[in-house]
């Protein structure tokens, strides 16, 4: 049960944070960045905010599905697109 809410949670967390990113992001963002400090790659807004909140959704959702137990790689997958996620926005200020 407890894994269950943390899943929610994650869940609300995701969307809260894509609706977030889709108001700050700019139309390009810059997803990797060399030694430099210079972006060495790029993607448009929409696939920037879709890829992430998508591992998101899908971790979480394979760790709701998940019976008792179970390791909890949904929850790692689920937290890694919301640490993508944050890092763009970080990147992107």
């Amino acid at each position: 049960m407890k894994k269950n809410w943390l899943s929610i949670v994650l869940i609300v967390a995701a969307v809260v944070l894509a609706v977030f990113s889709w108001r700050c992001l700019p139309d390009v963002v810059t997803v990797q960045v060399g030694l430099d400090g210079r972006a060495t790659n790029t993607l448009p807004k929409m696939a920037a905010i879709v890829i992430p909140l998508g591992l998101s959704l899908v971790g979480s959702l394979m760790s709701l599905t998940a019976k008792e137990g179970k390791n909890n790689r949904g929850i790692v997958l689920a937290l890694a697109g919301l640490a993508v996620m944050a890092l763009s926005l970080l990147l992107n200020h």
